[in-house]
């Protein structure tokens, strides 16, 4: 497809998909975007969450590395929120020069690089045509039955309240949404297995140790893909019911990611799955269709 036509995203994403007792879920995401054909992905910014931003970084070249993907360009962001003037603060403030009002923003780690590039820019919010975030509670989080803590929003409170206050157009793919985008582990893995998708068994593959640590640490016999929801959610919107909804979030209680606190009003969008069948079926298709070529190791 004639990238003129295409869709452009900057992946800002703290991704440890392969890193020992780390999330993989931002990798599935980077997955989802490489099997839409209407996606230009025009660079990668590396934040903290998942793990420090070092990890993140080389862990995302390796992983591109593996997937014959060198051509996407990754930049550093900054390491914690108290700096924020960072290579890939100033990467999203020249694309969304480069393409206002068109460039779509999917962040699933923590908001620093976004706030960084509103001071590089100020004018980057309403440049943006839409964020997708991953992260946030509207209430107590239980997986397995057991309390979850959030992680993305409440990382760097501000940055993530700026995003939410200043942002023309934001939709966050809440935590407690996110539960629907569960992947079951014998499903996940006899699809992949039957698969004669190189991508397929790679992902059987490579997953198996995030299997492990749900069924060890959580209880569940799965993994719910958090921030391919954001991703989805994002480009397919057909799949979703697009609620917007009156949020309160304050400084006080993005401290802990929940978006209702006794803050100003805002109004964000928090899309919820339609049909959980339709939905996963579409994020097996796409991932089976990334345009990626996977390189001997």
């Amino acid at each position: 497809m004639d990238k003129h036509l295409q869709i452009p995203v900057v992946f800002d994403c703290d991704n440890t998909f392969g890193v020992p007792g780390c999330d993989v879920d931002d990798g599935l995401a980077l997955l989802y975007l490489l099997g839409c054909p209407d996606v230009n992905l025009l660079g990668i910014t590396c934040t903290y969450g998942n793990n420090k931003l070092d990890t993140v970084y080389h862990n995302t070249l390796r992983l591109l590395s593996e997937w014959g993907r060198e051509d996407i360009p990754v930049l550093k962001g900054a390491a914690s929120c108290k700096d924020r003037n960072s290579e890939a603060a100033v990467f999203l403030a020249e694309k969304a020069r480069e393409y206002p009002d068109e460039l779509r923003v999917l962040a699933t780690g923590a908001m620093t690089n976004l706030l960084g590039a509103q001071e590089e820019d100020p004018s980057f919010f309403d440049k943006v045509h839409t964020f997708s975030l991953m992260g946030g509670l509207t209430e107590e989080l239980f997986v397995g039955g057991h309390p979850m803590n959030e992680l993305n929003l409440s990382c760097d409170s501000e940055a993530s309240l700026s995003v939410l206050r200043l942002g023309k157009r934001v939709m966050v793919a809440t935590a407690q949404n996110c539960l629907r985008s569960f992947f079951p582990r014998k499903e996940c893995l006899n699809i992949l297995h039957n698969s004669s998708r190189p991508i397929a068994h790679y992902l059987e593959q490579h997953l198996t140790y995030w299997f492990d640590l749900n069924e060890s640490d959580w209880d569940i016999s799965g993994i719910i893909n958090w921030d391919v929801m954001a991703a989805a959610q994002l480009l397919h919107p057909e799949y979703f019911d697009m609620i917007t909804e009156p949020l309160t979030p304050s400084s006080l209680s993005m401290q802990k990611g929940w978006l209702k606190g006794d803050g100003e009003e805002v109004s964000v969008i928090l899309p919820r799955i339609k049909d959980q069948g339709i939905y996963v079926k579409h994020i097996y298709d796409t991932y089976l269709s990334a345009q990626v070529t996977l390189q001997d190791r």
